[in-house]
Formats: C-alpha cells, structure tokens, sequence
C-alpha cells in the first residue's frame, strides 16, 4: 500500500496522515494480507477498502465524536485488530488494552504490535464477559467494540467494564436501528444512556457508518453480564 495513496486518500476525510503513520498503516496492511489465510481476519483485502473500510473509518468516527479524555482504551473482541489499532497509529500516546479470546488472532496481534514497534500496548487473551464479573468490572474509561456480538449482547458485556464517567463506542453498520430499540432496556440497567449517534458516509465507497456512544452514569445492575459469547 503506497504512503502517498494513504494520505492522499486520508485527505478525502480531513485526515492528515503523516509520513511515519502512512508507513505504520502500509506495513499493517502487507502484515494482514500475509497472515489472511492463515488466521482468517477479514474478507474485505482490496487495499482501498481495508484502507477505508477498516483503518480510516475508526479515525473519522474518532474525530467526529465527543472530545475523549482518557489516555487508555480497550478494545473488545479486536480480531484483526479493528478499531484499536488505527486509533493507535493515529493517537501514538494512547494506551491500547485489545481483549481477544481466540488464540490465534492474539498471535496475530502480537506479531502486529511487535513489528509496528508499539509501545504501550497489551493484548489480553481473555474473555470480556468474564472480566465483567472480576475485578476488572467498572474499571475504564473509554471501551470500543466492532462486530463483535449483536448489539444487546454487546452492550450487556461492555458496560459493565465502564467506571461512572465513562464511554462505550459501539461501531455499527447502517442497518443497526432495530437493535438499537430492542437495546433500550439493557443500557438502561447497565447504568448507561445515549450521549451521542454519529452518522456518516465512506468519503470513496459511500457506505454508511454509525457510532453509538453510550455514557455510564450509574453503577451496571450486578445481573449482568449475563452469557458466556
């Protein structure tokens, strides 16, 4: 993937993209396209679409959000690695927590974190609904998740992780408002509400975007989560 290709197309979002983060994206992507088959990341390899689609797409919706205070992300269910590790390359200071529980993507996100030469990463080799009921529960500030579970699911595992003050980023397609209704009931006890949905378009493709972004404000109900994903 070309660097200039990156920020020129990066431009088409009012992204700049330096140099060193065009090269960090560029070795990404040749990193996915090598280990593809192997650990089965994505089914999008066209490098204009991983580029829109899954590197620039969480950086617009970033960008686009509320203003984030939080120094520490954790990332759900991150598989290929999606949204934590553009918000990484494009916010270098941040810490990224990705939580994963199938082993060989944490293979995959180990040899990614480790040849992007990151620091302040971790990769937690475990399952986030689990952690919900541990002491990990109510701990963070900032939480994402991408394709992860349906959207009630998502939410009943992700909140729980928030401390009061905190936000959930749930990244969604455009199909997301029937779930969005039936969600209601389970923010809600989860001790979150609805600070703020994001609509777009990818500036190339024309596909539309939503981020769902939910702000706890009072202690999850001790029920949830519930499942085991």
């Amino acid at each position: 993937m070309d660097m200039g290709f990156i920020q020129k197309i990066g431009s088409f979002w009012d992204i700049k993209i330096s140099e060193e983060q065009a090269q960090k994206f560029s070795k990404y992507y040749s990193i996915i396209r090598q280990e593809n088959k192997k650990y089965n990341l994505t089914r999008i390899e066209n490098e204009k679409e991983v580029l829109e689609e899954h590197f620039l797409d969480p950086i617009k919706g970033y960008l686009m959000g509320i203003a984030m205070t939080s120094e520490e992300l954790i990332d759900i269910g991150s598989g290929a690695g999606f949204p934590g590790i553009p918000l990484k390359i494009y916010i270098p200071e941040l810490k990224l927590i990705m939580v994963e529980k199938t082993r060989k993507k944490t293979l995959f996100l180990k040899k990614v974190v480790r040849e992007l030469g990151f620091d302040n990463v971790e990769i937690w080799p475990e399952r986030a609904e689990i952690m919900g009921r541990s002491s990990k529960r109510e701990t963070f500030d900032w939480v994402t998740a991408r394709a992860v579970a349906p959207l009630p699911l998502t939410l009943e595992i992700a909140l729980p992780l928030l401390q009061k003050g905190g936000y959930f980023w749930s990244f969604q397609g455009p199909s997301y408002e029937e779930s969005f209704s039936e969600s209601k009931k389970i923010y809600r006890e989860c001790g979150a509400k609805v600070e703020e949905v994001i609509h777009y378009s990818l500036p190339v493709s024309l596909k539309k975007r939503a981020i769902l972004i939910f702000k706890k404000t009072e202690e999850s109900r001790h029920l949830y989560p519930r499942h085991n994903s």
